[in-house]
């Protein structure tokens, strides 16, 4: 018995049997079967199941997951092929590299094969202390301590202290986190599966020349990933937070007028020099606490507050037996110079806003658009940051071109006709998403008017001539045969002759690790 393992992808996650083209009973597993079956005459559909979600760490559990399935298989035995879409691919990916990691070359898989996969590219994380977990980084922390206190402690009567001593002491203090460094290194070697030379040579090696890739020029996610790394666009405008900071004025400004009354020393002074000026015998009257009741401290700052400007030019001799008029000039002067005060504060402060604005963005915008990024390519792994995507893995030492015309005109033209077919809807979509009050309302908004076939990304299996394709490619694998109704097909010339247009297209790309 031979048996086709399907791999769904991104957001495509559900039961074993329906109608989703991996799960037993739709309409191309059905094709399938109508069209390929093993040499024995049987053939079973193997769905392989995942969370579907869009994340690194979820795509290499699913790996495992299928590096145990496909394992399975071949000590059974079987021959099979297995099929994946979209982030599928990447499960396949990911499951390939376990199954190195193990030396288990899997020579009943006759093929694998990706439809539309954007295989995500991804680097080390630069720092150790970045990949490891909370227990790990604890004992890095410990040890830095221990090493920096080590350091500064043997300089304590360093004059007369001996090489030897020297030595020792920096094996002691320098020993640990060496060590423990070494340690850490050596297991993520051993632990890696994107960064161990030796494994992904060995996947190249043993898998490399089973590997098949369907894709079209135009597919939205492939291009859409590929396109994310060159993306720079500017999230905050330099003057983004500048109205908000300057809000901060209104709270500010009190802020220092309460400090003021609070303290005492501050208000002696205030007190000291308003009385030099003005009538001292009042003193007793307006400021008997001398600081400790706030509200006779309000009152000698706003005294205050008009006659230290006005103190400025004047000397203390010209308060004293000042007339009406003077003093209501003292009043108006006064109020003046706190207006020319609070213009300039004010446009200090919306000066310092702008400045503090403008770097927040250069700060934020990198940041901000690193993890826009980073959510796109679904990056979340500890040990290493997704930094690009391409249409084939990187540890793979060839690719191929996409889908040839016969083949990717039809699965546009299916992908045009939904959307035309969504236009209409649209009309009434906006109103009814806005009415939807709750995620699960959004979402079953989506699903009333999208079917998703309006994306090239999500339409390669309802046309039946990549069906057909499919299933031609896979009865050329050892242990699977062509029906002879699908050898009669009108299609099957075009069809044998799309697909050694594919094979023989296949160029090289150079290896990355």
């Amino acid at each position: 018995m031979a048996t086709i393992v399907t791999v769904h992808g991104t957001f495509a996650s559900g039961p074993l049997e329906g109608t989703k083209w991996w799960q037993r009973g739709s309409r191309f597993t059905t094709q399938l079967q109508n069209s390929v079956e093993g040499d024995d005459g049987t053939l079973k559909i193997e769905p392989c199941v995942w969370d579907g979600l869009n994340s690194e760490t979820s795509r290499r559990a699913a790996g495992k997951q299928l590096m145990e399935k496909l394992t399975a298989l071949e000590t059974a035995g079987e021959p099979f092929v297995v099929v994946g879409h979209s982030h599928g691919g990447s499960v396949i990916s990911a499951a390939l590299l376990h199954s190195a990691k193990q030396r288990e070359p899997l020579s009943g898989m006759q093929r694998w094969i990706t439809v539309g996969t954007p295989f995500i590219k991804t680097e080390r994380q630069r720092f150790l202390f970045s990949r490891l977990g909370i227990f790990g980084k604890a004992i890095y922390l410990t040890l830095l301590t221990f090493l920096i206190l080590g350091i500064l402690s043997v300089f304590v009567g360093a004059d007369d202290r001996e090489p030897m001593l020297w030595a020792l002491a920096a094996l002691t203090f320098g020993g640990p986190i060496t060590v423990f460094y070494a340690i850490l290194r050596y297991m993520e070697s051993r632990r890696s599966l994107r960064f161990n030379r030796g494994l992904l040579g060995f996947a190249a090696d043993h898998y490399a020349n089973r590997w098949l890739s369907l894709w079209h020029a135009k597919d939205e996610a492939v291009q859409s990933l590929k396109a994310i790394k060159s993306l720079d666009i500017e999230i905050f405008s330099r003057e983004f937070a500048a109205s908000s900071l300057n809000l901060l004025a209104i709270a500010i400004i009190p802020f220092l007028c309460l400090l003021t009354l609070t303290s005492e020393p501050m208000m002696d002074a205030i007190a000291s020099h308003v009385f030099a000026r003005i009538d001292g015998a009042a003193v007793d009257e307006l400021y008997p606490s001398g600081g400790s009741n706030i509200f006779e401290n309000a009152a000698v700052l706003f005294i205050g507050l008009l006659v230290l400007p006005t103190s400025l030019i004047l000397p203390p001799e010209a308060f004293r037996d000042m007339s009406m008029g003077g003093e209501l000039g003292l009043l108006a002067a006064g109020i003046a110079v706190l207006l020319v005060g609070a213009v300039f504060l004010t446009w200090a402060f919306n000066g310092l806003a702008r400045v503090v604005s403008h770097g927040l963005s250069h700060v934020l915008n990198p940041m901000t658009l690193s993890q826009l990024k980073a959510l796109a390519y679904g990056s979340d792994a500890r040990e290493d940051l997704a930094i690009d995507a391409s249409e084939w893995p990187v540890w793979l030492t060839k690719g191929f071109p996409p889908l040839p015309p016969e083949i990717a005109d039809g699965i546009e033209r299916e992908s045009d006709h939904a959307i035309g077919r969504a236009i209409p809807k649209f009309r009434n979509i906006v109103e009814s998403l806005a009415a939807a009050e709750t995620p699960e309302a959004t979402s079953d908004v989506l699903a009333d008017y999208l079917t998703w076939q309006e994306l090239i990304h999500t339409s390669y299996f309802d046309e039946d001539r990549f069906a057909k394709l499919l299933a031609y490619t896979i009865g050329q694998c050892e242990g699977f045969r062509l029906t002879a109704s699908f050898e009669q097909d009108a299609d099957y010339p075009e069809i044998a002759k799309s697909y050694a247009a594919i094979v023989t297209a296949a160029y090289a790309t150079t290896v990355k690790g």
